[in-house]
């Protein structure tokens, strides 16, 4: 019987386990420090507005998200350590298996922590305030639009993914740095494409395009096909492309 060279579940399994015990520290006192400070703020707002319902979702979420990008970020750190890199490299594991791990631990295992501290921390903000003040100011954080959230952050953070195993020193604020490029010549090249295509239509000075301009055909490519094919690209095509990066860029690594 031939050993699956490209992924094997006993490998995958050991490869998760070594780096999440070897991040553990790290994450602990991470996860720590960032719970502690929102439940300060989730208790400040509750004493100080404590008949009034109080959604501080967003303000986990921003931090889940910042969080997450940043320990996505890292998560390959010790690839790009001269020290450290030859035995990451010589690791009995796949490029794709260490492609899996580290997605499954940044873009399955964060979330869901992150999830369950956020509501540990709103479980314990209403009992300090509801044994003091008789109230529980602070609803649930699982709605549907957390979730839409943490949908969008695994689509979102396979770019910082690819950042980390591309870049290899200052991963996060490159990955930053080449996503504003990337979306400024992007806008450009919609602007420019717009002016061209629309302007003509236009018969006043300027570009103020008006909907009474536009033909039925137009008007339908600019209301419904376009973001149509935005929605499929973003939801099924982003991450996979970025996945893409990732393995090639670890597997230039390891040849």
């Amino acid at each position: 019987m031939k050993t699956n060279n490209i992924l094997s579940i006993k490998r995958l399994y050991l490869f998760l386990r070594r780096q999440i015990l070897s991040n553990t520290t790290t994450l602990l006192i991470a996860f720590g420090a960032v719970a502690g400070a929102l439940l300060v703020v989730t208790l400040l707002s509750g004493f100080l507005q404590p008949q009034e319902p109080s959604n501080l979702t967003g303000l986990y979420l921003s931090a889940m998200f910042i969080g997450g990008f940043v320990f996505t970020s890292n998560i390959y750190a010790e690839l790009h350590q001269s020290q450290r890199s030859y035995q990451f490299l010589t690791l009995p594991v796949s490029t794709t298996e260490r492609l899996a791990g580290a997605w499954v631990i940044t873009a399955v295992l964060f979330p869901l922590v992150s999830l369950a501290a956020m509501a540990l921390i709103v479980l314990i903000a209403n009992l300090l305030i509801n044994i003091s003040m008789g109230v529980s100011p602070f609803p649930s954080v699982f709605t549907g639009g957390t979730w839409t959230a943490v949908k969008i952050y695994v689509v979102t953070q396979s770019m910082f993914l690819a950042g980390a195993a591309y870049f290899r020193k200052n991963n996060f604020l490159k990955t930053v740095l080449t996503l504003f490029v990337a979306s400024m010549i992007l806008q450009f090249f919609f602007a420019l494409s717009a002016w061209l295509i629309l302007s003509p239509l236009d018969p006043g000075p300027g570009f103020s395009m008006q909907a009474q301009h536009l033909t039925p055909q137009l008007e339908q490519l600019i209301m419904t096909y376009i973001p149509n094919t935005a929605r499929v690209v973003f939801w099924y095509l982003w991450a996979p492309f970025f996945l893409v990066i990732a393995w090639f860029s670890l597997k230039e690594r390891q040849v």
